[in-house]
């Protein structure tokens, strides 16, 4: 008689997620503002999770059961938004993964033990030097914008001016290490929320989807608008 074979657990992007955001939760939130964001949109792709606190970390899930061929523009995408940038790779894509990513990028191996999923840290993030003022500013809704030149004393940029005009106003007046402190203030009196989907309407850029956390979302609404609101006519 043939002995059956014993089957193999391969880890998928819900085992994964199931593990790390948890880890994140309890290794990252430090206080109530702190975010860990799940299915973050920043710009034309969506980061798995996203942890909002004094830095903006990405952490991108390649599980066993996916594929790189989109890694590289969805790195080159979140290295022009993210402080840190983390990959957290099942055991097939491991080696691959850690030898075509940049030496900056953190590196998180998640591995099938007795039908259960175990996530280690092989490699820390370090600062990433490959930010993007213009990718930064596109991240940031036109209000948010426009309030990121007004309280720098630019007011030669109305709020009749596009977002687009805006964003590259804010690109080239603004330092990368400043608009990356201006944008994660946002994301955090916005409760979370990002870009998922954009359209063009009357010839300006806006949200149309938002991933925004209900509890936090509503809990700093009204000081968003308290914030934004001197600008909105300037």
């Amino acid at each position: 008689m043939s002995r059956a074979k014993k089957s193999v657990f391969v880890t998928r992007d819900r085992d994964i997620r199931a593990v790390l955001v948890p880890l994140l939760r309890e290794k990252h939130l430090l206080t109530d503002r702190d975010l860990v964001i799940e299915e973050f949109g920043c710009k034309a792709a969506r980061v798995d999770v996203a942890v909002v606190n004094g830095v903006l970390h990405g952490f991108e899930i390649k599980s066993d059961s996916d594929s790189l061929y989109r890694l590289e523009d969805q790195l080159d995408t979140y290295l022009g938004i993210f402080d840190y940038v983390t990959l957290v790779c099942g055991k097939k894509l491991y080696g691959e993964i850690r030898s075509s990513v940049p030496s900056y990028c953190g590196l998180m191996l998640a591995e099938a033990i007795e039908d259960r999923v175990t996530i280690t840290e092989k490699r820390k993030a370090r600062k990433n030097p490959a930010q993007r003022a213009l990718d930064l500013a596109q991240m940031m809704w036109k209000e948010e914008a426009l309030h990121v030149l007004r309280i720098r004393g630019h007011r030669d940029i109305t709020s009749r001016a596009s977002a687009s005009e805006i964003w590259n106003v804010v690109a080239n007046r603004v330092k990368v290490l400043e608009l990356a402190d201006e944008l994660r203030s946002a994301i955090k009196l916005r409760g979370g929320s990002g870009f998922v989907r954009r359209s063009e309407q009357d010839g300006d850029w806006c949200t149309t989807q938002s991933i925004a956390l209900p509890d936090h979302y509503s809990e700093n609404l009204e000081q968003l608008l308290a914030v934004l609101s001197p600008d909105l006519h300037g």
